[in-house]
Order: structure tokens, then C-alpha cells, then sequence
């Protein structure tokens, strides 16, 4: 029986590069996407793009379209979402990418058969995690996070944000109460949740991997069970001076 369930979940591919400095792709770009682009602190840009990049590429696969001409849209910082089609209707898709132009990294996943989120956060040892967590997570989570060790608990501080944030992701929903209200039993195998979700969500897959090279913690979840094909190649590329193609209109 497990074998035949097996072959029924969708293979997702979560796809992860580094950040691309020379900005490649820019090129099937909206001119919205230009427009914020050019708004970009020079730092952030490279990112951004990569992932614009891999999700054009993504779901061009899927839509038989070309990258340049897959209709994208965003209002404000909400969730991306492709003109004319609903929320309920696939491809299903997420997007994450963190970092500077010399360390960023972008992820990217597809899926055709359930709402999915990802989040990807690197370790910042810069970041005071047991002052957020004290302010921002539930209190027995703050409680188990404060007796443990600053490596520990700085990990799973990581962990518990990118798995909340996937399901922001998912639900297009607001970070702080889920911050604040995703529960998440991680003795459970696989990970579950621990009480509906604040849009009412009972079940849903819970991944998450730590990439120790690049101290990235990677988290998805899905509305439905999906095997997960993990293709992480992130291979730093050179700093180059800014090749942002439409400068002028930033002045």
C-alpha cells in the first residue's frame, strides 16, 4: 500500500542556486518586475532576479511558454501570482531567496497538485534569536528555546521561523501571527502540525534540511503529501560591478 501511495505524490523539484551577480535573465523581466528591480539597493538585485529567473524557467516548463512570457504579477510585497489564473488553480508555486549580491541564494518550487510554500534562511550568527523568539513565538516555544545552548537553540529558533514562514507562503497569509500561532510537532515522523494553522489548515507536509556548508536551512510545505527531489547546487559566483540594464530609470 505504501508503495502505491508513493507512486501516486508528485515529485516536486526544489530547486536552489546562488545568486547570480551578473543578473542573468533580466532580459524576460515584466516592466513591473523593472520597475522594482531598479528601486533595489544594488545588494539585493542579484537575488532577486535568480529567482525570477528560475521561476520564469520553472513555469515555462510547465506552461509550454517561454520565460519572458509568463504573465506574473505582485501587488505591493503580496504573493506572486500568474494573471488569470486563481489561487486554487495549478501550477502551484513559491519562491524564497536570501543574502547579499555575494552570498545570496535563491529557491524555487512548481507543483501540480497542491499549494505549496518554501522559505530558505541563513544561520546569521549577527541575529539576537533569543530576543525575537521571546517576542515573536509562542510562549512554550520560547521556553523550550531558553534553556538550550546558543548553537541549539539557534538552530531550531531557524528552523520553527522557516517552516512558519513557508506556511505565510502557502496561505498568503501576514508573518507575524503566524509567527506567533503555527505549531509544529517536530518529534513527530514526519513533522506535523500541533494545531490548525490560522486560516483553519489541520494537515499539511512539513520538510525541512540544514545545508551545513552554507548554514541554510530550507523548509516546504504542502497542502498534500509530494516526494521531494532536493536540487541544491549552490556554487558562489564573482562579484561584478552592477550590470542592472535599465539604471537611468532608478535615478
Amino acid at each position: 500500500m505504501a508503495d502505491e501511495q508513493d507512486k501516486l505524490r508528485e515529485t516536486v523539484t526544489l530547486k536552489i542556486r546562488a545568486a547570480d551577480p551578473a543578473l542573468t535573465g533580466q532580459e524576460d523581466l515584466s516592466e513591473a518586475e523593472h520597475e522594482r528591480l531598479a528601486k533595489m539597493h544594488e545588494g539585493a538585485r542579484p537575488a532577486f532576479v535568480t529567482a525570477r529567473r528560475m521561476l520564469r524557467a520553472s513555469l515555462g516548463e510547465y506552461m509550454g511558454l517561454l520565460p519572458g512570457a509568463i504573465p506574473l504579477v505582485q501587488e505591493g510585497a503580496g504573493r506572486v501570482r500568474i494573471e488569470g489564473f486563481s489561487d486554487d488553480e495549478p501550477p502551484f508555486f513559491s519562491v524564497s531567496h536570501t543574502g547579499a549580491a555575494e552570498e545570496g541564494i535563491a529557491a524555487v518550487v512548481v507543483s501540480e497538485s497542491a499549494p505549496i510554500g518554501i522559505d530558505i534562511q541563513q544561520l546569521d550568527p549577527v541575529v539576537d534569536w533569543r530576543r525575537v523568539a521571546e517576542r515573536r513565538f509562542p510562549p512554550e516555544d520560547w521556553a523550550l528555546l531558553a534553556n538550550m545552548s546558543d548553537e541549539i537553540g539557534r538552530m531550531l529558533f531557524f528552523t520553527l521561523w522557516s517552516i512558519r514562514e513557508a506556511f505565510v507562503k502557502m496561505e498568503d497569509g501576514k508573518l507575524m501571527p503566524y509567527l506567533r500561532n503555527i505549531q509544529v510537532d517536530l518529534t513527530a515522523r514526519p513533522p506535523k502540525l500541533a494545531a490548525p494553522t490560522p486560516k483553519g489548515r489541520e494537515n499539511a507536509m512539513i520538510y525541512f534540511h540544514f545545508v551545513p556548508e552554507h548554514q541554510l536551512m530550507i523548509a516546504l510545505v504542502a497542502a498534500e503529501d509530494v516526494a521531494i527531489d532536493l536540487d541544491c547546487d549552490i556554487q558562489p559566483m564573482e562579484r561584478r560591478p552592477d550590470p542592472l540594464k535599465n539604471k537611468a530609470e532608478s535615478a
